[in-house]
């Protein structure tokens, strides 16, 4: 049993054919060639520098250099600061004990000089006057 339509019959599209000619092929192998050529022509050559080249190498170095020097002359000018600095500290640590040494020594010599000055009021206040002559011991007999 078919469960075709006898009145559709399938309708056969003519099949073209194509040429015998094989020119797409010879394209395509030719760009393949050039391809592998240039391939091989990139990873074979060499890379010559320049007269330019080298010198613009040769100037990265010397500016390279001079970069580092400036850095090193930096550095050393900054521990030189540094240690100016910590001598002037110091300097001025020195002087500030010199003069609190100095002011504790004149006000001992103001202290010294005002008890002095007491002794001598209080020596003076008990002495006798001038104006009597001094108190005589009594005579002793013999």
């Amino acid at each position: 049993m078919s469960n075709t339509d006898p009145d559709l019959e399938p309708v056969l599209v003519p099949v073209r054919r194509r040429s015998a000619s094989n020119t797409g092929w010879f394209a395509a192998a030719a760009v393949a060639v050039v391809a592998i050529v240039a391939i091989a022509f990139i990873a074979t050559r060499s890379n010559p520098s320049t007269a330019d080249q080298q010198a613009a190498s040769t100037q990265t170095q010397v500016a390279g250099a001079q970069s580092a020097q400036a850095a090193q002359d930096a550095s050393v000018a900054a521990q030189t600061a540094a240690q100016s600095a910590t001598q002037s500290q110091q300097n001025i640590a020195d002087q500030a004990a010199q003069n609190r040494a100095a002011a504790a020594a004149a006000a001992d010599r103001q202290a010294a000089a005002a008890s002095a000055a007491q002794s001598a009021r209080d020596t003076a206040a008990t002495a006798p006057e001038s104006s009597q002559p001094p108190a005589s011991a009594p005579a002793s007999q013999p």
